[in-house]
């Protein structure tokens, strides 16, 4: 009698562990992409939009309610602003994004945004956050 042998019995691929690398790995993702986007001045509360798109929080320059120009935390003059702003970003186009405290009085936030153009700026963009429905 000519015994056949059996073939081995084939193992079940495990589908569960690409599915936990693939979960961890956006995990992963999602951890580093929001330390990228620079935080808000904590000293500075933005004025309301009653019509806003909602848009990431820029790197921006902030003005504070005393009237203090702040980036990153660092209080800094126009000229100064812009001149490191054009070195780190190698471009020689200069929109500021500039976020007011909601108690700033507006001539002191005109006075601000005149003083980016005079230093230089080309367009000067208020930041506010969306108001609340």
């Amino acid at each position: 009698m000519i015994k056949v042998r059996k073939k081995p019995a084939r193992k079940q691929l495990e589908t569960m562990i690409s599915l936990i690398n693939i979960v961890f790995l956006m995990l992963i993702f999602f951890l580093v992409a929001g330390q990228l986007a620079p935080p808000q001045d904590p000293e500075v509360t933005l004025s309301e939009a009653a019509e806003a798109d909602s848009l990431p929080p820029p790197d921006a320059l902030y003005v504070r309610a005393d009237g203090t120009l702040v980036y990153r935390e660092q209080p800094v003059t126009a000229e100064v602003y812009l001149r490191d702003h054009i070195q780190s970003s190698g471009t020689e186009e200069m929109e500021v994004r500039l976020g007011a405290d909601e108690t700033l009085k507006a001539s002191d936030l005109l006075t601000h945004v005149s003083s980016l153009y005079e230093a230089g700026a080309k367009r000067v963009f208020i930041v506010t956050r969306r108001g609340q429905e």
